[in-house]
């Protein structure tokens, strides 16, 4: 579990938010009041997103001391002997802390159960809780499709089997596709697909670029799926 430490600055955290509702009540009037009644349900959201991400971050410690088998001191002086042992730890922790997202914090769990304990593993762990930390619900449906699904094309035009033009990715999803281009230079940067300059015909004799899902990607998509093997 996180420690009460810990706790305690979360919560701090929160009553500075709470504070700000006394703010509006500060100013005079029917202004004051205005205020206070915009903030105070702004501040309940604040609340319930910290108590959120506490509980994230108590899952991934939890995970940690179920790892290693450290108690909460041991497993702080065990991750302070290295940097790249803090910088995974801390990182996941963060990622977790900030998410809404479940499958988000079961995969950053899946990172750490995967690698605590293995030492050659941090710096590949590091690239994955960073890149995870980016994904969005949005990101990962895509990503999903290209990895599961068959690629939606609009003309006979050949290039990499598993690779998706943007053309076809608007087809699938429709609900999001004015997006499309953001999201996948999101996914791009992270090296989680690869366009590497490559561009097809679109239907209409414009370029349509077209990504494939790299290495990297199949491992962050199988952290974002399921358990990972040790």
């Amino acid at each position: 579990m996180v420690d009460a430490d810990k706790v305690k600055q979360v919560a701090t955290r929160s009553a500075i938010e709470v504070g700000a509702v006394g703010l509006g009540l500060a100013i005079a009037g029917p202004a004051g009041a205005l205020i206070a009644g915009a903030i105070k349900p702004v501040v309940e959201l604040v609340s319930i997103r910290e108590r959120r991400g506490l509980r994230n971050a108590e899952i991934l410690a939890e995970v940690a001391m179920e790892v290693t088998g450290l108690s909460a001191e041991e497993f702080t002086a065990w991750a302070s002997a290295r940097d790249d042992r803090t910088m995974l730890f801390t990182s996941a922790i963060q990622a977790a802390y900030s998410s809404m997202v479940k499958n988000k914090v079961d995969a950053l769990s899946r990172v750490l159960r995967n690698t605590l304990g293995d030492d050659d593993k941090l710096d590949l762990a590091i690239v994955i809780v960073a890149a995870l930390e980016d994904l969005e619900p949005a990101h990962v449906r895509v990503l999903s499709a290209m990895v599961n699904d068959d690629p939606v094309r609009l003309t006979s035009e050949r290039f990499v089997d598993d690779a998706w033009p943007l053309s076809g990715l608007k087809v699938r999803f429709p609900s999001f596709a004015a997006g499309l281009t953001p999201i996948m230079a999101g996914l791009e940067r992270h090296g989680i697909v690869n366009g590497g300059g490559l561009a097809a015909t679109a239907p209409d004799g414009g370029s349509d670029p077209v990504w494939s899902v790299t290495e990297f990607g199949k491992i962050c998509f199988e952290y974002l799926s399921g358990p990972m093997p040790a």
